[in-house]
């Protein structure tokens, strides 16, 4: 264990690995106790064997960190050289770090990974991972080091197969309002019906396509029953970026099949998409989910509690 930890850090991380290996080590054979540990409580090791023979090879090792938060961290997942790329193997400890990690009750399994490790990145967004972040000369100067993320708890609410996206129609205007209105003062001042009302007008106005008039396309996000669970508007702007607002749903899963089918509905509008929105942790997740990219931070742009995010997302 400690010589491929060193072998296999060293390219991407700076320090001392074979002390790393021995204090995760030692804290799993203290039954998983962490006497070092702040946020740690516990530290486990798992080692994967070719067969249960005594000369069985092993293959790779696995390190999780739970963590006081309610978070599982992998730290590091490590196949041997002859096994990479090939046979499932790093699989077969993703699914020991996803079992275990459930088995804890833990909301969230992550892990960060260099930029460089192609490899790796790709394994680890092939399995779900979404990319929250990166860091640059986190660990090792000149290296920038990704933050990827999994979330273990199972989505609920409406199928997004019972969705469907339709153009805005004057009959939905009263839902629609409601809907924008439930949703969105909270963290955007000046949304009241007076805003709504000229967001309708400019729907109206679509036909002309003049830019100057502030037309806006609106479409709506319908259930199996004809029940309205999202709308979204679209406003191109100069230099052929398309605002998005409001973005709003009823539900995250109505939310998330809204951002599956918007680059169909207004792909052909412009050059780019982007949307403000308040930075909470289920729509921030949903966002890199489908590959939205974080353009900035807002503070009290729209509320003088609020942050706002400007996500992007190029066409």
């Amino acid at each position: 264990m400690r010589s491929l930890f060193a072998s296999s850090l060293d390219p991407f991380y700076d320090g001392d690995h074979e002390a790393h290996a021995d204090r995760v080590l030692d804290a799993h054979l203290a039954a998983g106790t962490d006497s070092y540990g702040h946020f740690s409580v516990a530290q486990r090791t798992f080692v994967l064997w070719s067969d249960g023979s005594p000369q069985a090879q092993r293959l790779g090792v696995l390190h999780l960190a739970v963590k006081r938060q309610g978070t599982v961290k992998i730290s590091p997942l490590i196949l041997i050289p002859s096994r990479r790329r090939r046979d499932g193997f790093g699989s077969v400890l993703l699914r020991a770090a996803l079992d275990f990690a459930w088995e804890q009750g833990a909301r969230q399994l992550y892990c960060t990974v260099a930029a460089e490790n192609t490899p790796a990145i790709t394994f680890f967004t092939r399995h779900g991972f979404r990319l929250a972040g990166e860091s640059p000369s986190q660990y090792k100067p000149g290296m920038t080091e990704l933050i990827l993320y999994r979330g273990l708890v199972a989505a609920g609410g409406e199928s997004p197969c019972d969705l469907r996206m339709r153009l805005f129609e004057d009959g939905d205007a009263a839902v629609v309002r409601d809907l924008i209105l439930d949703s969105m003062p909270s963290a955007f001042q000046g949304v009241d019906d007076d805003w709504v009302r000229a967001l309708f007008d400019g729907h109206d106005r679509r036909f002309g396509r003049n830019l100057n008039q502030k037309y806006k396309i609106i479409y709506v996000a319908a259930d199996s029953s004809g029940a309205i669970q999202g709308t979204v508007a679209a406003g191109p702007k100069k230099g052929d970026p398309v605002k998005l607002m409001p973005l709003c749903a009823k539900s995250p899963e109505a939310f998330g099949f809204m951002l599956d089918e918007i680059p169909r509905l207004f792909g052909t509008l412009g050059r780019k998409l982007y949307t403000h929105q308040p930075a909470s942790p289920a729509t921030t997740a949903l966002m890199q989910g489908g590959g939205w990219r974080l353009e900035g931070l807002m503070p009290a742009a729209y509320h003088p509690d609020w942050c706002t995010v400007q996500w992007s997302l190029s066409l």
